[in-house]
């Protein structure tokens, strides 16, 4: 084979051990849907999908093994196909097709990356529904598609000039390897991570659960003076909600944050550390696995494709200081351990259980949180699905969309473990705490909560 082959990056690791070690393989999908104002015309949108394909190298992925690994490498050309249409008489017929459709992977290993259908739901609405490998593209790299779509499509409609380019994620690669490649730097990182957690033997974390006490499984261990739960592999059924944080609220945050020298991260990442807290006790010790996008570079925010790192952020949540002076060591904190990136999460992982002398059974935090930025287009609207099953009791998702300033707050929950009533109360917990700390920000949090 004469095609440059490269190695997974650190995100594509961690979908491809999610994906070899799960039973169930529907983690390494993504599923969404895009919808129009005013609707699209459906051959004018294939023209647009293919004009996609052709601009988004992550999207002409192919991945081959290599002796004992697995590598990747890009086509310049490839033909998306037929787009298939369907219409839905009913919304259970609709979610069951939805179930079928994220259930079924996508082979990456034939070529396949992306797989798209166009669907009029019962109310006559037309959506593009989209399929795609998460080794190809993240939620912050479906962003980038969408945009690229919306403005491709919008050009062959009017008759206009396309869109500039997107970014090259083969590239991203390549910097990506050149990175990870100093042994020294490398070792730094580890060291860091070593002295990190090392520092905080006596905090140990504890499960945290968004449905609190209220868990016989969770009792069952806590009981015992169990500080974690095991991790669950079995029967991980999960199920989606969405709820939206209203634009004043988030205006307000993006307000303070600037102000304050906070990221928007950091400031919706501690509230729901104190949700959390507040809602186990006041426990203060928590580590939650945060999901960074590693894009600090202008060609890296442009380009679609998988560049997210899973970092395990140990939160204090002290009630005698204000919401800003934690907010603002936090911010310092990640901003610190973002500069560490060249490990592996299965590598900083070992720290962890090594620190806490923790088996590899068992599970320290309960949910994964993530902050994703979006600029979506005027008239676009974007839904992610549930993937259906899942390690992690709860996925915590905020997209941001910096043109609204609305926050979409996306969970997915095992139903074995959280109820519908549960989540509910816990999303009401984190706005009330958001709007809080908003109206007080100086003063102590036992004066709050």
């Amino acid at each position: 084979m004469d095609k440059e082959l490269h190695p997974f990056n650190n995100s594509q690791d961690v979908i491809h051990l999610q994906t070899k070690y799960a039973l169930f393989k529907r983690v390494a999908n993504i599923l969404f849907a895009v919808s129009f104002e005013g609707g699209f015309d459906e051959e004018l949108m294939k023209k647009a999908l293919q004009l996609l394909v052709d601009r988004n190298d992550c999207l002409r992925i192919t991945f081959v093994k290599d002796g004992k690994t697995i590598k990747q490498y890009f086509d310049e050309k490839r033909t998306l196909g037929d787009v298939p249409s369907k219409k839905f008489t009913t919304n259970g017929q609709m979610e069951a097709f939805i179930l079928r459709f994220r259930k079924s992977m996508v082979n990456v290993f034939k070529g396949e990356t992306i797989k798209p259908v166009f669907v009029t739901d019962p109310s006559g609405k037309q959506q593009l529904i989209i399929k795609i490998s998460h080794y190809a593209a993240d939620t912050y790299g479906i962003g980038v598609l969408v945009n690229d779509l919306a403005g491709i499509y919008t050009a062959l409609r009017d008759g206009t000039e396309l869109p500039p380019a997107t970014g090259s994620f083969e590239e991203i690669l390549r910097k990506d390897a050149e990175y990870r490649a100093s042994a020294e730097a490398t070792d730094n990182d580890l060291e860091f991570y070593k002295e990190y957690y090392g520092k905080l033997k006596d905090q140990r974390p504890r499960y945290l659960g968004l449905h609190g006490d209220e868990n016989d499984r969770w009792l069952k261990y806590k009981r015992k003076g169990k500080l974690f739960l095991p991790y669950l592999y079995l029967r991980c059924d999960t199920k989606g909600y969405r709820f939206v944080i209203p634009a004043a609220v988030c205006s307000r945050a993006a307000q303070w944050c600037e102000t304050s020298g906070v990221s928007m991260n950091s400031f919706f990442f501690y509230a729901c550390a104190i949700a959390f807290s507040l809602k186990n006790g006041r426990f203060p010790y928590q580590l939650p696995i945060e999901l960074l996008n590693c894009r600090a570079k202008v060609a890296e925010k442009k380009a679609g494709g998988t560049k997210a790192q899973s970092l395990s952020v140990h939160v204090h949540v002290d009630f005698k200081k204000s919401f800003a002076e934690r907010a603002k060591e936090l911010f310092e904190q990640q901003s610190e351990m973002y500069r560490h990136t060249r490990l592996s999460y299965l590598e900083t992982d070992k720290v962890i259980h090594s620190a806490w002398n923790m088996p590899w059974t068992a599970a320290p935090t309960s949910f994964c949180f993530s902050f994703i930025p979006m600029a979506m287009p005027e008239g676009v609207k974007l839904q992610v699905y549930s993937n259906g099953k899942g390690a992690l009791v709860a996925y915590m998702a905020l997209i941001y969309d910096v043109n609204t300033n609305e926050v979409v707050v996306t969970y997915d929950v095992q139903t074995r473990m959280v109820t519908p009533e549960q989540l509910i109360e816990f999303q009401n917990l984190y706005t009330h705490v958001v709007e809080a700390v908003l109206d007080r920000p100086d003063e102590p949090l036992e004066k709050l909560f």
